[in-house]
């Protein structure tokens, strides 16, 4: 687990700068368009690449084209790589070249189907269609992306990929800081906002490029002989089952936004912005760790050597369990302060805030389970048994759905979160029973004492955090800059008290990594110093 630690903090800290300023862009639509009418429209627009982009690629290329990249570099070499990385680019062109079109098209439709017509609300509805047509380009820009950052990944260059949503974020920020000195009127700047995401989008594709073409890649659009290609015959072979489950996934959101969108104006933004913070320790550590194992388990897989696949898994499960716990505990306990200091400002009311807050406690019991989700998943794709982790989201996808519509009148949009982290704990148990069977035996050396030491530092961790909170609340912590002030540094000394006991905790109880982590801050401190 140590291995898998070290590798993935480099991707950590990459992916960490990339959530921040996913944060700050956040914040800064957050301030600008509130959680009311325009930034329900916005969201909904912006889910439909985004459904689509996860649909075609994103999740499910990576899933296939990690794999098989890695395998073709290992035993053909890096000039037969490129030319699978062309034909795959060319084939992906031209499909979500044709869906682009095609949502264009049927806009208003899609955005019907999704929303249920926003209630009645035409204007709502009218401005939900013309953003979803600005931002579609997005899907063709970010599947290439996804297949430059595979390649890249495939090669153990990780920070590249995780540092491009930087670029992305940066874009829309910059677009953010334009439209407010414009002073633009509400629909002209959600407008303006909108088009700055679909540029944004083509920044974030040329930067792994042009870490490609430093390499001495040079893309071609090759399509002669691609379905003859076996590289591409088992990328399309893989993804199938890959898209079943995403679209799976893809549908469980889009049925989940009509929940949302019927209880009115703000239960949708309410889980974009409570999800935006969900997402920050999901991607530093639960993403990161499943890039590392990714490329790590299809390394094994190409050699056939299952053990070592096992063992690389769950060197990835301890390591996920290990950070991601520790900040799902944070998070639920400081969930208030945290949501008054990044989102309440300027159109954001403090009730915003309030419903923000119940919505992110709700997401976050899913975090090590979604986390758990990306660790596992892989080892099924790199030995070619991409159906089981198809079953495993479509269970997780029924459990969702089914809870989300018996209780999403009565629950609300925190219901809709929680009903998310059911779907999560139903997918991680079936791939947790399945692995055994369908790929080898995870070691299970120490067990039980490793999840008593977890749950003891967590306890420990909970009461420093839930005390700083309340001292903060007793100083006068909440509205105002003063208030804004005492939040601020309760949560820091949360997070640095915090940091110590946990780490002190698993130390003394040799849980594997622990000591490398309590040993990171100070040797980024010491590494800082000597650079400086």
């Amino acid at each position: 687990m140590p291995d898998a630690l070290r590798s993935s903090v480099p991707v950590s800290l990459a992916i960490l700068g990339s959530r921040v300023l996913g944060l700050a862009r956040e914040v800064v639509f957050a301030a600008l368009f509130g959680a009311g009418a325009i930034a329900d429209a916005y969201q909904v627009a912006f889910r439909i690449p985004n459904l689509l982009r996860d649909l075609f690629a994103e999740g499910a290329l990576s899933s296939a084209f990690v794999p098989t990249f890695t395998a073709a570099l290992q035993q053909d070499g890096r000039e037969r790589a490129h030319v699978l990385a062309d034909l795959v680019s060319a084939l992906l062109l031209l499909v979500t070249g044709a869906i682009t079109l095609a949502a264009l098209v049927f806009a208003e439709p899609i955005v019907i189907a999704m929303t249920r017509s926003f209630a009645g609300d035409a204007a709502k509805l009218a401005l939900a269609v013309e953003l979803t047509r600005t931002m579609l380009p997005i899907l063709v820009l970010v599947s290439l992306a996804a297949v430059w950052a595979g390649m890249l990944n495939a090669q153990r260059r990780f920070v590249v990929p995780a540092l491009a949503p930087a670029w992305f974020n940066l874009v829309s920020i910059t677009g953010g800081v334009v439209i407010f000195a414009a002073g633009l009127a509400p629909r002209a700047a959600i407008v303006a906002w909108s088009a700055a995401t679909t540029i944004a989008g083509a920044v974030q594709a040329g930067v792994q490029l042009r870490a490609l073409w430093r390499d001495g890649y040079r893309p071609r659009l090759r399509l002669r002989g691609a379905w003859q290609d076996p590289g591409v015959r088992r990328i399309a072979a893989l993804i199938a089952p890959a898209v079943i489950g995403i679209a799976a996934v893809n549908l469980n959101v889009f049925i989940n936004t009509g929940f949302a969108a019927a209880l009115g104006d703000g239960p949708v933004a309410q889980l974009s912005y409570a999800f935006r913070l969900f997402f920050l320790p999901l991607g530093v550590f639960g993403v990161a760790i499943a890039t590392v194992t990714t490329t790590s388990v299809s390394e094994q897989a190409a050699k056939g050597d299952r053990a070592a696949l096992a063992q690389r898994s769950a060197d990835g499960v301890w390591a996920a369990a290990m950070l991601t716990s520790a900040s799902a505990v944070g998070l639920f306990v400081l969930a208030e302060p945290i949501v008054r200091l990044v989102f309440r400002w300027g159109a954001t009311t403090t009730a915003d805030a309030a419903a923000i807050a119940a919505v992110l406690q709700a997401y976050v019991l899913g975090l090590l389970p979604y986390a758990l989700v990306k660790v596992h998943a892989p080892a099924f794709y790199g030995v070619d048994r991409p159906r089981i982790p198809m079953v495993a989201s479509l269970c997780g996808v029924a459990a969702n759905l089914a809870f989300n519509a018996a209780t999403y009148r009565q629950l609300g949009a925190p219901g809709i979160a929680l009903g998310t982290t059911i779907g999560a704990v139903v997918n991680v148990a079936v791939l947790r029973l399945a692995y055994g069977r369908a790929i080898a035996p995870l070691p299970t050396e120490h067990r039980t004492r490793r999840i008593a030491a977890l749950l003891l530092a967590n306890l420990v961790l909970a009461a420093i955090a839930w005390a700083s909170w309340r001292g903060g609340a007793w100083l006068g912590g909440g509205e105002g800059l003063r208030g804004r002030a005492i939040d601020l540094l309760s949560l820091v000394l949360a997070a640095a008290l915090g940091l110590l006991a946990f780490t002190a905790v698993l130390a003394a109880l040799d849980f594997p990594g622990a000591q490398k982590l309590r040993a990171m801050p100070w040797r980024m401190w010491a590494r800082l110093r000597r650079r400086g």
